[in-house]
């Protein structure tokens, strides 16, 4: 081969050197979890699953709620025990979502038969304080203050991800026991409110800073609430509890994801299948997907949710223990 040609051969072998880091360089890998401990034996699983996390070298985790489970009484001691043991999976790297297991639920006698408003605002002192919180400064983390500090969003690889306070027990508009069912049910709306704003305006940093896609965060499945046969009334100030109480959100996400036209990723909990839905958004906004996360005393795991701008498959997930790759959630 000729002087030109070795050069040439050395620049062409070079380029697509660059090109394939650069196409690695893209992929990232995070860890969501959530509806555990809920038992002595959860506590020591998920110190195990922190090994796991550590040794696996992840940027961060995100927990999306439920930190007990509903049969544990809501005291300060349980949540700051829980609070230690997941914020110690990842010091310093952990997001964490409130489940409704961690506030709305806390009125049930089996669980204390507390105020939930009460327990909500002791959750937000115990879990949001500054020292507490993720703080990268390149990840650009904000947080809705003053009220929502519990919602987040912030950038990585590319990914611009949010986290949304929306919980089980249809969004906290069911069993209202303790406090004033009209200044919770309130509380709810105005809430709502901030998580639209709060979707809104991650899809928008999204779009303006050009990121390759977007996840996102809550507790509640969309998928179960009570009673059904309300699925198509979205809940209003006038009718707030004889609905569905995702609606509004799921119409607003759907819309958001397909004109951002780019993959994104719903990551929730609060039901015990693990599954991965690559048809959530259907004809309407056809790269919105949804993972249905482990926990809930059955899938005792944490997911490693892969994203890959240049794969056909663009989230790839699997259990951090398991290995196993996902079925299809079902749809029926």
């Amino acid at each position: 081969m000729s002087r030109a040609g070795q050069l040439l051969a050395t620049i062409l072998f070079t380029l697509n050197l660059l090109t394939a880091n650069a196409f690695a360089a893209d992929a990232i890998e995070f860890i969501a979890l959530g509806d555990m401990p809920y038992s002595p034996d959860q506590f020591d699983s998920l110190e195990y699953i922190g090994d796991r996390i550590q040794a696996g070298g992840y940027p961060f985790v995100v927990h999306y709620g439920d930190v007990k489970s509903g049969r544990e009484k809501c005291s300060d001691a349980v949540l700051m025990k829980s609070k230690k043991a997941i914020y110690g999976l990842l010091e310093g790297r952990v997001f964490y979502t409130p489940g409704d297991n961690d506030w709305t639920d806390c009125d049930r006698e089996r669980a204390g038969g507390f105020d939930e408003m009460e327990r909500l605002a002791r959750l937000r002192e115990i879990f949001y304080a500054d020292r507490d919180l993720p703080s990268v400064a390149e990840w650009r983390i904000v947080r809705q203050e003053p009220d929502y500090r519990e919602n987040a969003q912030w950038r990585y690889g590319g990914v611009q991800f949010v986290t949304l306070h929306i919980v089980g027990t249809n969004n906290g508009r069911r069993r209202i026991m303790r406090s004033d069912e009209q200044a919770a049910l309130t509380a709810v709306d105005a809430r709502d409110r901030a998580n639209l704003a709060w979707l809104d305006e991650a899809f928008d940093k999204a779009r303006r800073d050009g990121a390759e896609a977007l996840v996102a965060f809550i507790h509640g499945d969309p998928n179960e609430f009570e009673p059904w046969d309300h699925r198509s009334r979205p809940c209003t100030v006038r009718e707030p509890v004889l609905c569905n109480p995702y609606l509004t959100f799921l119409e607003r996400l759907t819309r958001l994801a397909d004109a951002f036209d780019k993959p994104v990723l719903l990551v929730h909990g609060s039901t015990s299948r693990f599954c991965l839905d690559t048809g959530f958004g259907g004809w309407r906004a056809k790269q919105l997907w949804r993972l249905n996360g482990p926990g809930d005393f059955v899938h005792i795991d944490a997911a490693v949710v892969r994203f890959d701008p240049h794969a056909r498959t663009p989230f790839q997930v699997h259990g951090l223990l398991s290995r196993n790759a996902l079925p299809a959630c079902d749809r029926g």
